[in-house]
């Protein structure tokens, strides 16, 4: 994967070869035990355990509810074996690694959408991504939710939950309209437009409602198309 794979969407880790140049901290839980952090600095620390209880929150709006405790890591940078990248969830540390809140615009490329955005919305709209792939692997278990899925429900409730002005920046930034159909909920099309796709899901889960979310952690839906 070319270099630009640090400007795409966080991505969902499910095996090795990520590699993180940590901040250097122990981990301290939250006044919300549902959350530990490992960042160098107590300000920092507050605020990602004020963030995360918000995104959990706001993730429940299609049936998300965390079950076990999750740790939130922030980096100086962060690089899995396609590129760099600016959060991830390892599934198998049960760890939310983030680039460190004071960093993260360093690694905005400046025609990133996302670079228009405050770092506070930023980062906290990075948290609820990686979050939701955290609370989907809880929810479904020993039971396998395909890529495209959990990319569907991070992204769309990632837009979700961010406030309708910055919204409208990656909207517009996209230019995606509505309606959208589900065969634009493709993994091909992540790959090569991932902010087109988040914007695509976002809209189709407006038009949809929460019943796809539901079906795909029932094991009932899903947009994995076979080739």
């Amino acid at each position: 994967m070319r270099a630009a794979w640090r400007s795409i969407p966080p991505a969902l880790i499910l095996a090795a070869g990520l590699a993180a140049a940590p901040v250097g901290a122990a981990p301290v839980t939250c006044e919300d035990p549902a959350f530990f952090v490992e960042t160098a600095e107590p300000a920092t620390r507050e605020m990602i355990c004020a963030a995360a209880s918000g995104a959990r929150q706001a993730l429940a709006r299609c049936g998300l509810e965390q079950r076990e405790p999750i740790g939130i890591e922030t980096v100086d940078s962060l690089i899995h074996a396609i590129g760099q990248c600016l959060a991830a969830y390892d599934c198998t540390l049960k760890r939310i690694r983030i680039i460190a809140p004071e960093l993260l615009r360093e690694h905005l490329p400046p025609d990133d959408p996302y670079a228009a955005l405050p770092d506070e919305v930023v980062f906290g709209s990075l948290l609820t991504h990686e979050l939701a792939h955290a609370i989907v692997v809880q929810q479904s278990g020993d039971r396998e939710i395909a890529l495209v899925d959990h990319e569907y429900i991070a992204n769309a409730l990632e837009l979700s939950a961010l406030p309708p002005e910055h919204r409208e920046t990656l909207l517009d930034a996209a230019g995606v309209e509505p309606p959208v159909s589900a065969d634009v909920i493709d993994l091909f099309i992540y790959g090569l437009a991932p902010r087109r796709f988040a914007a695509a899901a976002y809209l189709y889960l407006e038009a949809n409602g929460c019943g796809t979310v539901t079906d795909i952690l029932e094991g009932t839906a899903t947009f994995r198309v076979a080739r």
